[in-house]
């Protein structure tokens, strides 16, 4: 059958104006599409469809989390830092989680992307004669790393 129009809208939506908190843009996508009229679309989610949308919300946290592991950011207004990215891999973490996604990521390619960006991030620093030390906190810098390695 493949994913419907209005969920590719949705995924879209999500995926480029999820905002900071994604679930919140997903769950205001599930009830949009899932709603009667005049609330919503009524639509039955297919398991694809559903997945879809939970991938996009994955997604939206990974782009969020390369942003404030993105060192030409750093002086920019929506720079986070290193603290924050911690945050939303927290975030990222019980997303999955509670969608009962463990099983799609149990192989460990989330972490391994995630320290991918963080060793990007750290050799970005280095070349503008930075290290992490100087836009992080060790505590920042081992909270981020304990949460990459829970995932």
């Amino acid at each position: 059958m493949g994913i419907r129009k209005e969920v590719l809208q949705e995924i879209e939506f999500i995926l480029y104006e999820g905002g900071e908190i994604p679930e919140v843009c997903f769950w205001n996508s599930f009830f949009y599409l899932t709603s009667p009229p005049p609330e919503g679309l009524g639509l039955t989610l297919t398991q694809e469809e559903l997945k879809a949308l939970k991938q996009a919300v994955i997604e939206r946290y990974l782009a969020i989390i390369e942003r404030d592991l993105t060192a030409e950011f750093i002086e920019k207004p929506f720079y986070r830092g290193l603290s924050r990215a911690a945050i939303n891999v927290r975030r990222l973490k019980n997303f999955i989680k509670n969608s009962g996604l463990e099983e799609d990521f149990k192989d460990g390619a989330l972490r391994r992307k995630l320290k991918r960006l963080l060793k990007r991030f750290e050799a970005d620093l280095k070349r503008k004669s930075l290290s992490l030390e100087n836009v992080a906190t060790r505590e920042e810098v081992r909270d981020f790393k304990r949460e990459v390695d829970g995932l």
